[in-house]
């Protein structure tokens, strides 16, 4: 009978144990538990700190946050779409090979690389334009080489000066033929059958902006003219002032460098005066090089010769 009662204690005890194992192991979970929970709202305390303190600027970092991840989504998906066919009996000539992820450009003939430098693809930022959205990315997939330049010349589409205003935080106002713009207030002003000055009557006669052929100019209170400076942004007041296509002011000498090998749709390989940016996305689409690089990569590309772009 000793027996059984000492083997009934024993098993008793370590019944007791066991339970006692199991109660410390959910103690430790639900202390894991409250932790994490405690975590979680210094988490939430911290964020609603930096939303008071940050205002409106906390939203447009997280906006900004999801810009990003939403590209390097898109990056990731074209990369898994565009397969490069590079093997000599399928391409045996010359192909020029882009990757927006790494900022560099390769040239390839018969299955070898000959040419290789870093260089800048589109930024992937948006511009919305009454109700127009607008995404500076490099275009991915295959293309030609459409057309050769030597010392080309930049237009503007009507973007950039949009773009260049909100940097500024000014506004924008568009010269049409037939009008003039104030040059001190930014404000349009339509000429009558009479001349531009007549309207004002006895008011103070002050200096107005407006086409004479394919040149805008600036006309001074005593009726003189002269032509505003090719390629420079105009300003007059709190606004720029947008030049119609196929005026001097609206072509932009130098900005692409010496060379430009057009790929279609406005997008092109060229070089850029930016140098210090290569390496990085910023461009509005267009691929840009160094002088030198874009030299060498001029003189060994043909038109017609294909562009992997990935």
């Amino acid at each position: 009978m000793t027996v059984r009662f000492r083997l009934g204690f024993l098993g008793a005890w370590g019944l007791f144990v066991i339970a006692a194992g199991f109660a410390a192991l959910a103690a430790a979970g639900e202390w894991a538990n409250w932790k994490d929970e405690g975590r979680l709202k210094r988490l939430a305390r911290i964020d609603r700190l930096i939303t008071l303190r940050l205002g409106e600027k906390a939203g447009r970092l997280r906006e900004i946050s999801e810009e990003k991840e939403e590209r390097l989504q898109k990056l990731r998906s074209d990369v898994a779409r565009v397969t490069l066919k590079l093997d000599d009996s399928q391409d045996p000539q010359q192909t020029i090979i882009v990757s927006t992820a790494e900022n560099r450009l390769r040239v390839r003939r018969h299955g070898q690389t000959i040419f290789e430098a870093v260089c800048s693809t589109g930024k992937g930022t948006t511009l919305e334009i009454g109700g127009r959205k607008m995404v500076f990315d490099t275009p991915t997939g295959r293309f030609r080489i459409l057309s050769k330049e030597e010392n080309p010349v930049w237009v503007p589409p009507d973007w950039h000066f949009v773009e260049e205003a909100r940097k500024k935080n000014l506004q924008v106002v568009r010269l049409n033929s037939g009008e003039a713009i104030d040059a001190d207030t930014g404000e349009p002003v339509r000429e009558s059958a009479r001349g531009v000055w007549s309207f004002l009557g006895d008011q103070k006669r002050g200096r107005l902006l407006k086409l004479k052929g394919s040149s805008v100019v600036e006309v001074t209170a005593d009726g003189s003219e002269r032509p505003l400076p090719a390629g420079e942004l105009i300003r007059a007041g709190k606004t720029i002032v947008v030049p119609p296509p196929g005026t001097a002011q609206r072509r932009f000498e130098k900005v692409l460098g010496h060379y430009r090998l057009n790929i279609g749709n406005g997008y092109a390989i060229h070089g850029t005066t930016a140098t210090g940016q290569l390496g990085r996305s910023v461009s509005h689409g267009c691929v840009r090089l160094s002088d030198p690089d874009i030299e060498k990569l001029f003189n060994m590309a043909g038109v017609g010769d294909q562009v992997l772009i990935y």
